[in-house]
């Protein structure tokens, strides 16, 4: 009973915590013909990573965020993770310590308010069920990399909703590829604990874990099916360590 009204205060909370952010909105669209484009995305993830930050610890979790320093400077960049749950974005966002953007599936293009922040990250949202549509979310999204702007894609396609990964969807490794950017992966574990099959909210531990970047001139690189086999193998690796 006491886990039953947690959740519906922890819902009531963030949905006032969605409506302040949209309140912010306004301010920001206002301030972007006047900034330039990298401190506007700066001035975005400020407020992105202050919003990922409460709506994960509002649910008592706990983030253990490793290997920062591993992740190159001055580098055209696209993270590849794993994907537990629908906290692996605030947790990543609010703790990576730098801007970036998300390759999401459409469905989250229809939720209010969310879907408008996503897009100022900014997030790309591909229909995997249109090959046509999902290339040319590619090509923009690789346009986005070459221009500085890291973003991040989850291969799997899909949530797993345990510490088992399901397998790649090798086609999404296209982003990197066709923006030549460094291929940095990382291992997310534990969000799949904060809303189980119960659908209740659980304070975890979250340990999130940049891995070895893969550069384009790494042999792997322009092997797809060995690449997609070597990251998912890294980060099944580094699961369930905590």
């Amino acid at each position: 009973m006491l886990n039953i009204l947690t959740t519906l205060l922890w819902k009531m909370f963030f949905v006032i915590l969605m409506l302040a952010t949209l309140l912010v909105l306004p301010l920001l669209l206002l301030a972007k013909p006047f900034l330039r484009k990298k401190a506007y995305r700066r001035l975005v993830n400020m407020v992105a990573a202050l919003w990922g930050r409460i709506t994960v610890s509002s649910t008592g979790t706990k983030i253990s965020f490793e290997g920062r320093e591993l992740i190159p400077n001055g580098e055209n960049i696209c993270f590849i993770g794993n994907h537990q749950s629908l906290f692996d974005i605030p947790s990543f966002v609010g703790w990576i310590g730098r801007p970036v953007g998300f390759i999401a599936k459409k469905e989250l293009f229809r939720i209010p308010v969310l879907s408008q922040w996503m897009s100022q990250l900014p997030c790309m949202f591909i229909d995997r069920g249109d090959a046509r549509q999902a290339m040319r979310s590619f090509q923009r999204s690789a346009k986005i990399i070459r221009e500085g702007f890291p973003l991040a894609i989850f291969p799997e396609g899909g949530r797993s909703g345990g510490p088992d990964m399901r397998p790649f969807r090798i086609g999404s490794l296209k982003l990197a590829t066709m923006a030549g950017a460094t291929i940095v992966p990382f291992a997310i574990d534990g969000t799949w604990r904060i809303m189980g099959t119960d659908s209740k909210i659980h304070g975890a531990r979250v340990k999130i874990r940049i891995l070895t970047p893969i550069k384009p001139d790494n042999p792997l690189y322009r092997d797809k099916n060995a690449l997609a086999d070597h990251i998912r193998d890294l980060i099944q690796a580094n699961l369930g360590l905590h």
